[in-house]
């Protein structure tokens, strides 16, 4: 490990998502990100008024501390609303952690880096991408077919797909 500055403070980077439910991808992009920052917050995202999850955020964040509890104290996670720029000044974030499945996220996620910085500057958004043979994971996608019956522990930790079929009364 290298050695840091004396005045070195900690960097600290946010991965917001709804996470719902965590794949394989997502766990992908934080591993590698903890060896970019020096904390990562794994940020569930929600909107008291209108979300639509078929988890609950904390169900979300149980999940994920679950998944990731061996990269303690590096990844956290929490939840929060609203827009993700005032979370990472709230919490010292100087990152946004994004990843792209494949080119078709390209300008939604370009825009949206662009307003967050027009709302922020000084949080800058940095694109972490899971390795090729998860690229197409998507959370929507992993809900439907566990919903048939099937199993995708390619795509999702065992734990994972275990309670997603538990809340669709799939067993």
């Amino acid at each position: 490990m290298a050695v840091k500055p004396a005045n070195h403070t900690a960097t600290v980077a946010v991965y917001p998502g709804a996470f719902d439910p965590i794949h394989n991808g997502h766990i992908d992009v934080i591993r590698r990100s903890v060896m970019l920052f020096d904390e990562v917050i794994v940020a569930v995202a929600y909107n008291p008024h209108k979300d639509a999850a078929l988890f609950t955020p904390d169900e979300r964040v149980a999940m994920i501390r679950d998944v990731i509890h061996d990269l303690e104290p590096r990844a956290r996670v929490d939840k929060f609303s609203g827009a993700v720029v005032d979370y990472a000044q709230r919490i010292g974030a100087r990152a946004i952690i994004r990843s792209m499945r494949a080119v078709t996220d390209f300008d939604y996620e370009m825009n949206m880096a662009q307003m967050n910085r027009l709302m922020n500057p000084n949080v800058e958004t940095v694109f972490v991408f899971a390795k090729a043979s998860l690229f197409f994971s998507a959370s929507r996608l992993i809900r439907e077919v566990a919903g048939y019956g099937k199993k995708v522990p390619e795509l999702v930790p065992d734990l994972v797909m275990e309670r997603l079929r538990k809340k669709l009364g799939v067993e």
